[in-house]
Protein backbone atom coordinates (compact mmCIF):
# COMPACT_ATOMS: atom_id res chain seq x y z
CA UNK A 1 0.00 0.00 0.00
CA UNK A 2 1.37 3.26 -1.02
CA UNK A 3 2.23 5.89 1.92
CA UNK A 4 0.70 8.73 -0.37
CA UNK A 5 -2.40 7.04 -1.02
CA UNK A 6 -3.01 6.19 2.26
CA UNK A 7 -2.32 10.12 3.58
CA UNK A 8 -4.96 11.21 1.19
CA UNK A 9 -7.42 8.78 2.56
CA UNK A 10 -6.93 9.89 6.12
CA UNK A 11 -6.93 13.95 5.37
CA UNK A 12 -10.33 13.66 3.05
CA UNK A 13 -11.67 11.50 5.68
CA UNK A 14 -11.11 13.70 8.39
CA UNK A 15 -13.33 16.60 7.57
CA UNK A 16 -16.28 13.89 7.33
CA UNK A 17 -15.14 12.27 10.87
CA UNK A 18 -15.30 16.11 12.62
CA UNK A 19 -18.51 17.07 11.05
CA UNK A 20 -19.99 13.45 11.97
CA UNK A 21 -19.02 13.59 15.52
CA UNK A 22 -19.91 17.36 15.64
CA UNK A 23 -23.21 16.45 14.25
CA UNK A 24 -24.03 13.84 16.62
CA UNK A 25 -22.78 15.84 19.88
CA UNK A 26 -24.56 18.91 18.79
CA UNK A 27 -27.19 17.96 17.55
CA UNK A 28 -29.22 21.37 17.65
CA UNK A 29 -26.81 23.42 16.01
CA UNK A 30 -27.10 21.30 13.13
CA UNK A 31 -31.12 21.59 12.95
CA UNK A 32 -31.15 25.20 12.91
CA UNK A 33 -29.33 25.04 9.91
CA UNK A 34 -31.25 22.75 8.16
CA UNK A 35 -34.60 24.49 9.77
CA UNK A 36 -32.85 28.05 7.54
CA UNK A 37 -33.29 26.03 4.43
CA UNK A 38 -36.20 23.89 4.75
CA UNK A 39 -38.98 26.32 3.37
CA UNK A 40 -36.90 25.89 0.01
CA UNK A 41 -37.32 22.39 0.31
CA UNK A 42 -40.94 22.78 1.29
CA UNK A 43 -40.83 24.88 -2.65
CA UNK A 44 -39.22 21.92 -3.96
CA UNK A 45 -41.84 19.77 -3.05
CA UNK A 46 -40.09 17.66 -0.07
CA UNK A 47 -42.84 17.37 2.67
CA UNK A 48 -42.21 19.16 6.10
CA UNK A 49 -39.86 17.33 8.81
CA UNK A 50 -40.99 17.67 12.03
CA UNK A 51 -37.85 18.74 14.58
CA UNK A 52 -37.74 15.62 16.30
CA UNK A 53 -37.49 13.33 13.17
CA UNK A 54 -34.82 16.55 11.78
CA UNK A 55 -32.87 15.62 15.28
CA UNK A 56 -32.92 11.48 14.57
CA UNK A 57 -32.06 12.06 10.86
CA UNK A 58 -28.67 14.49 12.00
CA UNK A 59 -27.55 11.92 14.24
CA UNK A 60 -27.97 9.29 12.24
CA UNK A 61 -26.20 10.78 9.23
CA UNK A 62 -23.56 12.43 11.51
CA UNK A 63 -22.77 9.27 13.31
CA UNK A 64 -22.59 7.27 9.53
CA UNK A 65 -20.32 10.38 8.71
CA UNK A 66 -18.15 9.54 11.52
CA UNK A 67 -18.02 5.73 10.88
CA UNK A 68 -16.95 5.75 7.36
CA UNK A 69 -14.70 8.45 7.46
CA UNK A 70 -13.02 6.43 10.15
CA UNK A 71 -13.14 3.61 8.31
CA UNK A 72 -12.15 5.54 5.05
CA UNK A 73 -8.93 6.59 6.84
CA UNK A 74 -7.96 3.14 7.67
CA UNK A 75 -8.44 1.85 4.77
CA UNK A 76 -11.08 -0.98 5.90
CA UNK A 77 -13.70 -0.65 3.01
CA UNK A 78 -12.43 2.01 1.73
CA UNK A 79 -14.22 2.55 -1.53
CA UNK A 80 -17.81 1.47 -0.21
CA UNK A 81 -16.63 4.26 2.73
CA UNK A 82 -15.74 6.64 -0.23
CA UNK A 83 -19.04 6.26 -2.33
CA UNK A 84 -21.16 6.51 0.95
CA UNK A 85 -19.61 10.05 1.65
CA UNK A 86 -19.48 10.85 -1.87
CA UNK A 87 -23.34 10.80 -2.07
CA UNK A 88 -24.33 11.93 1.03
CA UNK A 89 -21.73 15.09 1.00
CA UNK A 90 -23.09 17.19 -1.36
CA UNK A 91 -26.41 17.23 0.14
CA UNK A 92 -25.04 18.18 3.81
CA UNK A 93 -23.23 20.93 1.86
CA UNK A 94 -26.19 22.37 0.77
CA UNK A 95 -27.66 22.64 4.63
CA UNK A 96 -24.49 23.91 6.19
CA UNK A 97 -23.78 26.24 3.10
CA UNK A 98 -27.08 27.44 1.89
CA UNK A 99 -26.63 29.90 -1.38
CA UNK A 100 -30.36 31.20 -1.42
CA UNK A 101 -29.31 33.46 1.53
CA UNK A 102 -27.94 36.74 -0.15
CA UNK A 103 -26.30 37.96 2.66
CA UNK A 104 -23.77 34.94 3.13
CA UNK A 105 -24.41 33.52 -0.43
CA UNK A 106 -20.04 34.69 -1.37
CA UNK A 107 -19.02 33.03 1.65
CA UNK A 108 -20.80 29.84 1.57
CA UNK A 109 -19.90 29.51 -2.26
CA UNK A 110 -16.73 29.25 -1.67
CA UNK A 111 -17.21 26.50 1.12
CA UNK A 112 -19.80 24.80 -1.31
CA UNK A 113 -17.36 25.07 -3.53
CA UNK A 114 -14.87 23.50 -1.13
CA UNK A 115 -17.15 20.33 -0.09
CA UNK A 116 -17.39 19.31 -3.84
CA UNK A 117 -14.19 19.45 -4.60
CA UNK A 118 -14.15 16.92 -1.62
CA UNK A 119 -16.33 14.86 -3.39
CA UNK A 120 -14.41 14.73 -6.67
CA UNK A 121 -11.94 13.58 -4.14
CA UNK A 122 -14.16 10.60 -2.68
CA UNK A 123 -15.11 9.84 -6.34
CA UNK A 124 -11.57 9.00 -6.84
CA UNK A 125 -11.25 7.14 -4.21
CA UNK A 126 -14.33 5.31 -4.52
CA UNK A 127 -12.97 4.08 -7.75
CA UNK A 128 -9.29 3.50 -6.82
CA UNK A 129 -8.09 -0.20 -7.35
CA UNK A 130 -4.56 0.33 -6.54
CA UNK A 131 -3.07 -0.15 -9.59
CA UNK A 132 -5.05 -3.87 -10.61
CA UNK A 133 -7.60 -4.03 -12.84
CA UNK A 134 -11.37 -4.97 -12.40
CA UNK A 135 -12.60 -8.21 -11.69
CA UNK A 136 -14.39 -7.88 -15.41
CA UNK A 137 -11.26 -7.17 -17.28
CA UNK A 138 -9.73 -9.95 -15.40
CA UNK A 139 -12.56 -12.24 -16.51
CA UNK A 140 -12.24 -10.74 -19.94
CA UNK A 141 -8.39 -11.65 -20.40
CA UNK A 142 -9.29 -15.05 -19.13
CA UNK A 143 -11.33 -15.79 -21.51
CA UNK A 144 -9.16 -14.74 -24.46
CA UNK A 145 -6.26 -16.63 -23.24
CA UNK A 146 -7.91 -19.76 -22.54
CA UNK A 147 -9.77 -19.27 -26.29
CA UNK A 148 -5.63 -18.11 -27.38
CA UNK A 149 -4.84 -21.77 -25.86
CA UNK A 150 -7.31 -24.67 -27.20
CA UNK A 151 -7.00 -22.51 -30.82
CA UNK A 152 -2.93 -23.40 -30.46
CA UNK A 153 -3.70 -26.65 -29.43
CA UNK A 154 -5.65 -27.37 -32.50
CA UNK A 155 -3.55 -26.37 -34.79
CA UNK A 156 -0.39 -28.46 -33.39
CA UNK A 157 -3.22 -30.91 -33.17
CA UNK A 158 -4.19 -30.43 -36.76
Amino acid sequence: MSILRTLSRVLIAGAFVYDGVDAVLHTKKHVERFQKVEPVLEKAGVPPIMEADAKMATRALGAATAVCGASLALGVFPRTCAAILAVVNLPIAAVNYPLHDRATRKDNLKLFGLRATLSGGLIMAAFDRKGSPSLEWRYQNWKALRKAEVDTIGEVIA
